[in-house]
């Protein structure tokens, strides 16, 4: 598996799900690869063959912590450029995605409140997100218990 030091980050997602971030990033060749850091807020659930929690992916292939390409990747995100999609014109009315309440953590607030100053600002927020997990201790600890 070969990370270039040189990408570009073209979109990304922040998921309900317990944190998984998910970043669509671009090469100098133009190839467009998938960065994927799977919920790791939450115990993990699912099914067997599913994605481990708490988990960097590559183009659906996991890396190993604290491996090469675990640096590759971080280093490379580090000095990636941003390129954010242009927003596009919402459509809906204020009154149709008006909802009764709901209870969210910091991280999703912390998320929302990027979007609002804009995609560029969403997807470093993402990025520094990503970053600061993988390159922290929970992020091993995280992964050692909930190896299986």
């Amino acid at each position: 598996m070969k990370i270039s030091t040189d990408i570009k980050i073209l979109d990304g997602a922040f998921a309900n799900d317990g944190g998984s971030i998910s970043l669509l990033i671009s090469d100098p060749a133009g190839q467009r690869h998938n960065l994927l850091l799977t919920q790791h807020k939450l115990p993990p659930s699912g099914f067997p063959g599913e994605r481990k929690s708490g988990r960097l992916y590559f183009n659906r292939s996991i890396i190993k912590i604290r491996s090469k390409e675990e640096l590759a990747i971080i280093s490379a995100l580090k000095k990636a450029l941003i390129e954010a999609p242009i927003p596009r014109e919402s459509r809906s009315n204020s009154k149709d995605t008006e909802q009764p309440g709901m209870i969210v953590g910091d991280d999703i607030l912390d998320y929302y409140a990027k979007i609002a100053e804009g995609p560029e600002a969403a997807l470093r927020h993402l990025v520094s997100e990503l970053i600061s997990y993988v390159e922290s201790e929970e992020y091993v600890t995280y992964a050692k218990s909930h190896a299986n």
